[in-house]
């Protein structure tokens, strides 16, 4: 199996997704803040979440930390990874991503990303408003599409049919209407 590289917007369940798809196909799963947060730990012998590290850190400096992430994952075979929101925005990540694997897009429309970081809040990157989501989405939104291999609309999919649906995708001659033509 090739790797899987799942991108979307954040809240659009990625994460869920990858631990999702990683079990039904029997592989390695990486969570792209989890590295980020890792590396940041070893460097500063501080423990911060990637949205501490991005107030901390600032935008520059916090892509600078992303981008070495994903470098450290260059080499990962038949494995699933799931990225951050922004990884993409930056053309050096797009460029590696492309070389690791296929692309997945995980798409939701805004309403359904603003119900679910209803629990975690709106990122302060963000503006902390629905609007300052809505106007970053509509930035993002054409960056995934161009980027990826395949969609997947999950606004109503659970992480197992989501998952499903991925693996039905990736199938040669399938029938999936997720598909990117």
């Amino acid at each position: 199996m090739n790797n899987i590289i799942l991108i979307g917007f954040a809240s659009c369940g990625k994460s869920a997704a990858a631990i999702a798809l990683s079990n039904a196909a029997g592989c390695k799963c990486f969570d792209l803040d989890r590295v980020i947060e890792n590396i940041y730990e070893k460097k500063h012998g501080s423990a911060l979440s990637c949205r501490k590290i991005f107030q901390s850190a600032g935008s520059q400096g916090f892509n600078e930390l992303e981008t070495e992430a994903i470098i450290s994952l260059s080499k990962m075979r038949s494995s699933i990874l799931s990225t951050g929101g922004r990884a993409p925005m930056r053309e050096e990540n797009r460029t590696l991503f492309k070389s690791m694997g296929h692309i997945v897009y995980l798409k939701c429309g805004v309403e359904v990303i603003l119900k679910r970081m209803a629990d975690k809040g709106i990122p302060a990157s963000m503006g902390n408003s629905p609007q300052g989501v809505s106007d970053e989405w509509k930035k993002r939104e054409p960056v995934y599409s161009a980027l990826a291999d395949m969609v997947i609309v999950n606004d109503t999919l659970s992480p197992n049919e989501t998952a499903l649906a991925i693996l039905d995708g990736l199938v040669p001659n399938s029938s999936s209407s997720n598909k990117k033509r």
